[in-house]
């Protein structure tokens, strides 16, 4: 059953987004992921996804992702996976996301992301990646890190250029990330020829909360766990 949202749906949203030179242009286009980790909790829709139906609104293209290939750095149960990602889309479609005016997929089921991540990280350096600080903090939580939680934010990079995504989504603890995708922007651009913008960061005015962030690519963690719809 679900919950009585109208007083979310009503209310303000709780940040604005800082755009350099007022309206967005009109080949802007949004890019932003998050995690299948089942039904989103009020942190989530707080967070981020009640900031998603703003910015499909606001953006004249507008891509949003189920990112299950992230998920399965850590272990993961194949049929609870493929529930959670029934269930995320469900709860998306729920909170406000409309498919006429944002696009919402499936990340394994476009192949190029893991085709880019594979070039684009034959253009990055290890040492660029070990000192990126979530790296650095989660492997030291499981004692060793998987090549697939080291090459994560390439992942992300492959994500956000595929789509030649000019605007991202982020908090403070992705902005690093976000810099890398720009760098292997400008390095492929300069190989290869101009082809890749580099994204900008959408950030918040008042992003302080680093429970419940706005980030690109969000999970289902911090204080506030309750979830936006109950059976």
């Amino acid at each position: 059953m679900r919950q009585n949202l109208k007083s979310l749906e009503t209310a303000a949203p709780r940040w604005s987004f800082v755009l350099e030179g007022g309206e967005p242009p009109l080949n802007a286009r949004v890019f932003s992921g998050i995690q299948p980790t089942g039904v989103p909790h009020l942190g989530n829709y707080l967070g981020a996804l009640e900031n998603w139906v703003v910015l499909q609104n606001q953006y004249p293209s507008v891509l949003y992702s189920i990112v299950d290939l992230h998920s399965i750095t850590q272990p993961q149960d194949p049929d609870k996976l493929r529930n959670n990602i029934l269930d995320m889309a469900a709860s998306l479609l729920a909170c406000g996301i409309n498919p006429e005016k944002a696009i919402l997929f499936q990340q394994s089921q476009v192949s190029e992301h893991a085709e880019f991540c594979w070039i684009l990280g034959c253009l990055t350096s290890m040492p660029r990646l070990r000192h990126l600080p979530q790296w650095k903090m989660k492997s030291k939580q499981k004692n060793e890190g998987s090549v697939g939680l080291y090459i994560y934010p390439v992942l992300q990079a492959a994500d956000i250029l595929l789509y030649k995504s000019t605007h991202v989504p982020v908090g403070e603890d992705q902005v690093q990330h976000l810099e890398l995708a720009q760098d292997l922007a400008r390095i492929f651009n300069l190989h290869y020829g101009e082809l890749f913008p580099e994204a900008r960061a959408l950030l918040s005015k008042s992003n302080t909360n680093t429970h419940t962030p706005h980030i690109s690519f969000t999970q289902c963690k911090g204080p506030l766990k309750c979830p936006v719809f109950h059976k």
